[in-house]
């Protein structure tokens, strides 16, 4: 009888991992049995927890509140007994089998509702709190480490990507995860400028002012295209530069460095 708790574990477990944020941000690393046996064990927990307060409930509760029966167990009897009549189920098995299954998916409700106000006593602002629990579960990845870096102090990043193109820019968003993929699948940059490295010596060669646009732009990047990311300095690249000479490229452009300006253009 008591098997059919099975099925009540697994929808809890399940509750608990897609909507419980503490769990459903890492929900993308849980694979295959890894996942299953995740679910169960969270199941196993709301079962364990609801199973105690089911005995507390029946020691507690006195079976009568003013001639009012509230006895829960006699009175999910009386359902069943009502429903199906005289029949080999043990019913009274059954009436608890019913009241634990239940209990459980109250018990996974809850324990969402008590992880989401706990986040937001933690932090009232929204993405404050995103920014929380996305700080415990990236910063094991040094690549994950430097775009939420970038994404809560708004440093500039220098992106290089596969096909040799260099973004120099600030993460604007981090996504949100899904079932299988995490937060950082793709990224959103407001650029500052843009290039790509020579194809020769794959020195940075930046071609894009984006100073010049009255308002912020987002450019989409996969994090799966990013071949290496740095936290750019101006000054440090601008000093960088100015010991090297000016660099002609085959179509006759070089590469100027203004010592006014924090920004590196290309000029005819």
């Amino acid at each position: 009888m008591f098997l059919l708790l099975i099925i009540p574990i697994l929808i809890s477990g399940f509750y608990v991992c897609n909507h419980n944020l503490y769990y459903f941000y890492r929900l993308h690393r849980y694979e295959g049995q890894y996942l299953y046996l995740k679910s169960a064990l969270l199941g196993f927990t709301c079962l364990i927890t609801a199973s105690f307060i089911a005995l507390l409930l029946n020691v507690l509760i006195p079976e009568t509140i003013f001639n009012i029966p509230v006895d829960i167990i006699a009175f999910i009897h009386w359902l069943i007994t009502s429903a199906i009549g005289n029949s080999n189920i043990d019913t009274k098995q059954l009436s608890w089998v019913i009241l634990i299954a239940v209990l459980t998916q109250i018990t996974g409700w809850l324990w969402v509702k008590i992880s989401f106000f706990h986040i937001k006593w933690r932090e009232s602002d929204v993405e404050k709190s995103k920014i929380m629990l996305m700080s415990s579960i990236l910063r094991d990845s040094p690549l994950d480490n430097i775009l939420l870096e970038s994404y809560i102090s708004e440093t500039p990043l220098m992106l290089t990507l596969n096909d040799r193109k260099v973004y120099v820019g600030v993460v604007a968003s981090l996504g949100e995860p899904n079932e299988s993929e995490g937060m950082d699948q793709e990224i959103a940059i407001i650029p500052i400028m843009s290039g790509f490295r020579d194809e020769n010596d794959f020195h940075v060669l930046f071609n894009t002012d984006y100073k010049i646009i009255n308002k912020d732009l987002n450019i989409v990047i996969r994090q799966e295209i990013i071949n290496s990311a740095t936290e750019f300095d101006f000054d440090i690249f601008s000093e960088f530069l100015s010991n090297r000479p000016s660099k002609v490229n085959s179509v006759g452009h070089a590469v100027t460095i203004p010592l006014n300006s924090k920004y590196f253009f290309w000029k005819s």
